[in-house]
């Protein structure tokens, strides 16, 4: 088959095939002349060049299948007339243009069904496109409201390095200089350098739009670095958070900022609905496990990640119309982080299921399949 590929603002075609398509090709054309040119057959063999034609769609663009179609439609005219005496043999004539416009029609149609299958992969990349930037902006919108989680985590480290560096200073002011405790200061000055460049790494990762990079993950560690960053905001809405990570899960093949973009905006939206319903002593409890092929509704193992909250829960209603787009319980919300977030797990063959947790609460779960073989 083809494939569009879109360069320079045009869609070229990109033939997924091996060797052996046009070579099979160019031996059924020789078969097929062959036996209407030489032999005496009273059966109208051109017609089969229609396979030619339609093998031809797997090899050539547009222009490419209408030179075969003329090309064979030429080859059924030389055969006929080194085959045939043209001015008696009506039988003859009448099989020929039998053949003629059978394999005319074949190329019209293969044509308007290339034509077709292009104007639906434009239309399917305006859509990835569009989806891409729509999350883009949820995500540029998350990291506004989570400004003072940002100024927190990167003013820790620098806070730090700064007492480290004035301790350093204090104990070379001695009359004794001590070294070693000079030594573990700029040691511990360099770990929070390191630590605040993390910071400013992930949320310019965040901010950053880019075609999404899929590589092998640790689902726990993914968790965890979400989690860290929203630990400032929960702190500011009273929110205690429980982590429960599993040890040694398979890995997932994903898109770090995609995923992580998953976990904060259920963290967050489990937070807000608490903090808007005056929750007593809320508190969100995050998991990261693995479900076995047994237990698994999908009928294979999968990463599960699982936001759960001890607020007012979720009525019937909301549960069938929480992952549309625009539907939102909040104020001042959107009503697009959720289906986002179903968008962005179903491109990795993943999924998202609410429910409601004993004896209050809501639950969210996340399912990724694993990478064979790979463990974190």
């Amino acid at each position: 088959m083809t494939e569009a590929m879109q360069q320079g603002g045009s869609y070229m075609y990109r033939t997924i095939r091996s060797p052996a398509v046009p070579a099979a090709a160019a031996a059924l054309t020789v078969a097929i002349f062959s036996v209407d040119a030489l032999t005496s057959l009273d059966v109208a063999i051109a017609v089969l060049y229609v396979a030619v034609v339609l093998m031809s769609v797997w090899i050539w663009p547009r222009r490419g299948v209408i030179g075969v179609m003329l090309f064979c439609m030429a080859l059924t005219l030389l055969a006929f007339v080194l085959s045939h005496d043209v001015l008696r043999d009506d039988a003859a004539l009448a099989r020929c243009l039998v053949s003629l416009a059978a394999i005319a029609i074949t190329g019209f149609l293969a044509v308007k069904g290339q034509e077709a299958t292009q104007a639906l992969l434009q239309r399917e990349e305006a859509l990835n496109q569009a989806r891409n930037q729509l999350a883009h902006a949820s995500r540029v919108s998350t990291l506004g409201e989570m400004t003072a989680t940002i100024a927190h985590e990167v003013n820790q480290p620098l806070a730090a390095i700064l007492t480290h560096g004035q301790a350093g200073l204090r104990w070379l002011d001695r009359d004794q200089p001590e070294l070693g405790e000079v030594r573990r200061a700029v040691d511990a000055m360099q770990q929070n350098a390191r630590r605040a460049s993390e910071v400013i790494q992930r949320i310019r990762g965040m901010a950053r739009q880019s075609a999404p990079s899929m590589v092998p993950l640790a689902p726990a560690a993914l968790v965890q670095e979400s989690c860290d960053l929203l630990r400032r905001e929960l702190h500011r809405l009273r929110v205690k958070l429980k982590l429960e990570l599993a040890a040694d899960l398979p890995l997932v093949m994903a898109d770090k900022v995609q995923l992580q973009q998953v976990v904060i905006n259920l963290v967050m939206n489990a937070a807000q609905a608490m903090s808007e319903a005056m929750t007593v002593a809320p508190t969100i409890e995050v998991r990261c496990s693995l479900v076995p092929a047994g237990e698994a509704q999908e009928g294979a193992a999968m990463i599960q990640v699982e936001v759960a909250d001890n607020g007012p829960g979720l009525s019937q209603e909301h549960m069938e119309r929480m992952f549309s787009a625009f539907f939102t319980t909040k104020k001042e919300g959107m009503g697009m982080g959720l289906a986002i977030c179903r968008s962005i797990l179903e491109a990795h063959h993943g999924s998202i299921r609410a429910g409601n947790r004993a004896p209050q609460g809501a639950v969210m779960r996340v399912l990724l399949p694993p990478v064979t073989g790979g463990t974190s």
